[in-house]
């Protein structure tokens, strides 16, 4: 049995967070200097930029997973504390509240700052708002299209609209900005008279009750989410998207609960994950029974008025490289660049145990809720079996990048404990914990987090490269990726997303810890990682480069 830390979707400075080690580009120690080069996005040394002006300046100190486009525009969630007398180094003490928002920054740009696209300082909720509502919270990580710079994200906000009777109503949507205006793209407000919001294949005016997970942006204006909502008082959930250039284009279902799934001999949706989509497609995990799932799997389809969803990989078929064996379940986060899928899946019966013990930063009310129901921690049971994989859509061709129990690793699943704390309204599902695998890709070039016992890193596959190269891990230095970090610290925990490798771009937050001091830093942090063309490229001239030495 291993033991783990829990963690919140916000990272800390200093928050272990266990990942994994594997094969490395080059030989290193603690010390050792990093392959590649690394650019700050954000640090604990940077002020908090904000929609109105604060008496107090607010530093940042905990950062969400960023998502990044094909030209370097970075968008990341994060909060900051306000300080007395001035000063970074981590954001402690002064009071005046913890800022929160939804960022960006173009690191494609020199000199580029950080902008706000909405923070809980006095970011108005866009129309339809006749409460003049501000945002409260932003529940889970942006994302942003891969072709544009539209960035997507959940908002929390005091009640926008104030029904006939008089009752307010409207506290939760997703929001997003085509064209750099932020507009609704979805809210509760579909039983108030909205249409435009309200579910579809439902009695009329039924709303949406919440939206789950993280929404995606693709092709500029297109918005993809999952959405529970309730009919008959039967709680029900699904996978939509909407054309948000029309501002009266309607939500359309992708797969809703009670829908046959294509193949799985009359079994229908139970359950579905939050969707990714690129170049007129939306891809998602859906599954008859997500706690045992029999039936299910990855499945695809176009984002138009009647979408035809298609089988990408199933429950029950066959494991690359894997003699007799077939995928039991897959990831709910699927990295997704318009035509292959990476994904994380298991294997066999065969189950390990994890011991987890309850976040201590990030949202107050759920950290203590936790701690009410596992005081001591609680251990959980996975896959023993499990692997990192790339599908091609238009063949339908698996490609493994890595499994448990090869090069080292042992794990590839992360647990944090998440959902809605019994008598609050932030998540429509309940708190528990949850597990996820970490996946970004680009073709078949896959960067991804594992586990190797205590040690925990970031590895790319990379189709030119043989074998799986080690980007970072918890025995380098924290000065290796930020100058700033403090001296004698080492990386405790790295964080990826989904859409967090694109065109070359890798972004990705990290956090360092002083294992002598505890002095902690973090931030969020680029590099490129370069894609086949540009490897071949590089060592051609290298080759060149040293030949024309010698020659001289």
């Amino acid at each position: 049995m291993r033991t783990k830390l829990g963690f919140s979707a916000c990272m800390p400075a200093g928050l272990a967070l266990p990942l994994a080690v594997g094969a490395a580009l080059l030989p290193h120690a603690a010390s050792a200097t990093p392959m590649l080069t690394w650019e700050t996005v954000v640090n604990n040394a940077m002020i908090a930029p904000t929609s109105t002006p604060q008496s107090k300046t607010a530093y940042y100190f905990s950062y969400n997973q960023p998502a990044v486009n094909t030209s370097g525009e970075v968008a990341f969630r994060a909060r900051a504390k306000p300080i007395s007398g001035g000063g970074g180094g981590g954001g402690g003490g002064g009071g005046g509240g913890t800022v929160q928002g939804v960022y960006t920054r173009d690191m494609g740009q020199t000199g580029s700052t950080i902008q706000v696209l909405a923070d809980n300082k006095g970011t108005v909720v866009p129309a339809p708002n006749t409460t003049g509502a501000t945002f409260v919270e932003f529940p889970s990580v942006p994302r942003i299209d891969q072709g544009s710079n539209t960035v997507t994200f959940r908002g929390q906000s005091q009640p926008v609209y104030t029904l006939p009777d008089g009752t307010k109503t409207g506290t939760s949507g997703v929001f997003t900005n085509p064209g750099g205006t932020l507009i609704t793209g979805v809210n509760q407000l579909g039983d108030a008279g909205f249409t435009q919001f309200q579910v579809p294949n439902t009695p009329a005016g039924t709303g949406f009750d919440q939206f789950p997970g993280a929404p995606a942006s693709a092709d500029g204006s297109a918005l993809v989410f999952k959405g529970n909502y309730t009919v008959n008082g039967v709680g029900d959930t699904g996978v939509f998207y909407r054309n948000t250039a029309s501002p009266t284009a309607p939500v359309v279902a992708i797969a809703q609960s009670g829908e046959a799934i294509p193949g799985g001999g009359g079994a229908t949706f139970g359950s579905t994950a939050p969707p990714s989509a690129a170049q007129g497609k939306v891809v998602f995990t859906g599954y008859n029974n997500e706690a045992a799932p029999t039936v299910g799997g990855i499945y695809i389809a176009p984002l138009t008025p009647s979408p035809t969803l298609t089988p990408l990989v199933s429950i029950g078929q066959a494991v690359p490289g894997v003699a007799g064996q077939t995928f039991t379940n897959f990831g709910e986060a699927l990295s997704f660049d318009g035509k292959n899928v990476g994904f994380w899946g298991s294997w066999g019966t065969a189950t390990m145990t994890v011991h987890m013990t309850c976040p201590t930063e990030g949202n107050a009310a759920r950290a203590a809720y936790c701690l009410q129901q596992y005081p001591n921690g609680v251990t959980l049971t996975e896959p023993k079996n499990q692997g990192i994989f790339v599908v091609d859509s238009t063949t339908g061709q698996i490609k493994m990048i890595a499994q448990t129990g090869q090069n080292g690793f042992t794990d590839f699943l992360s647990w944090n404990f998440s959902g809605a704390v019994p008598g609050t309204s932030t998540d429509a599902e309940p708190a528990r914990w949850r597990s996820s695998a970490y996946v970004s890709s680009v073709g078949d070039n896959v960067v991804f987090l594992g586990q190797k016992s205590a040690v925990d890193g970031l590895y790319a596959g990379l189709d030119s490269q043989p074998g799986l190269q080690t980007l970072l891990d918890t025995t380098y230095s924290g000065q290796s990726v930020d100058s700033a970090a403090p001296s004698g610290s080492v990386i405790s925990s790295i964080g990826l997303e989904r859409d967090g490798y694109r065109n070359g771009w890798l972004a990705i937050t990290v956090s360092m810890l002083d294992p002598v001091t505890a002095e902690s830093w973090a931030g969020i942090y680029v590099a490129n990682v370069p894609e086949p063309g540009t490897l071949a490229l590089l060592g051609s001239f290298l080759v060149a480069f040293g030949a024309a030495r010698r020659r001289t």
